[in-house]
């Protein structure tokens, strides 16, 4: 029986990125003895409605922003969040996840992105200061009993960015009030990664694992989520993380 994922995301063949993800895909499905296929599925095509219920046991909302189907993307993601389905995004993946987040549990009804709607007088994802395409960074777990932490079971981390975006600074604190927690951090405080610690897998992250990932190592983030969606394809069933 197949496990299958699916990439939420407009491939482009001429995005590195979206080739560095399809080389992380390759050298975490040798680490598993299991029948696994991720498959990208094209924004303004994918039906979440019909597609977790029949075909994908996880959602990897994928960078590339802007998207094709914004909207749709913001629904998918609702829908993974409420029924406790699997889902990982890094960039412009981990930015819709806030905004998803920020317009249907904490109630900022026009929350929305600095690119795509630069006169939204509720911008969540804002731009950052300073550029974070092609660069790295070295950054801080700030929270020990996150699930990441437990993941990389080490402090610090270098995250690998192709972004320009950010979660503005003036949404942090409703945000972590209903419940998305920050694991981590750069130099300046600024999140770089996050989670929804009541479910089994909410992870999003500005850096782009998948540019850090190689054949010998390959990312334990991306790792842990495949683990993740495998729980769920095969015992139907998995425990939630309860942490302090």
């Amino acid at each position: 029986m197949t496990c299958r994922i699916a990439i939420l995301g407009d491939f482009n063949p001429v995005y590195s990125t979206h080739h560095s993800l399809n080389d992380s895909v390759r050298q975490v499905v040798k680490k598993f003895n299991e029948d696994l296929q991720l498959d990208w599925i094209g924004t303004d095509t994918f039906n979440f409605k019909t597609a977790f219920s029949k075909l994908y046991s996880g959602l990897w909302v994928a960078p590339g922003s802007p998207y094709k189907d914004a909207a749709n993307v913001i629904n998918t993601i609702k829908h993974a969040r409420e029924n406790e389905i699997p889902t990982f995004g890094n960039c412009g993946g981990f930015q819709h996840m806030v905004i998803e987040f920020a317009r249907n549990v904490c109630g900022i009804t026009y929350a929305d992105h600095e690119e795509m709607n630069p006169d939204s007088g509720e911008l969540v994802i804002s731009k950052l200061a300073c550029s974070l395409k092609e660069q790295e960074e070295e950054l801080t777990i700030t929270d020990t009993s996150s699930l990441l932490s437990q993941i990389l079971k080490r402090e610090k981390l270098i995250g690998r960015y192709y972004c320009n975006y950010g979660i503005n600074e003036k949404y942090v604190d409703q945000l972590r009030s209903n419940g998305l927690s920050p694991t981590a951090r750069s130099n300046d405080n600024s999140i770089r990664a996050f989670e929804i610690k009541s479910h089994p897998f909410f992870v999003g992250t500005l850096f782009q694992p998948a540019l850090t990932s190689t054949f010998l190592q390959p990312d334990p983030i991306i790792t842990a989520f495949v683990e993740f969606c495998l729980k769920r394809k095969f015992s139907h069933k998995y425990a939630v993380h309860h942490r302090p």
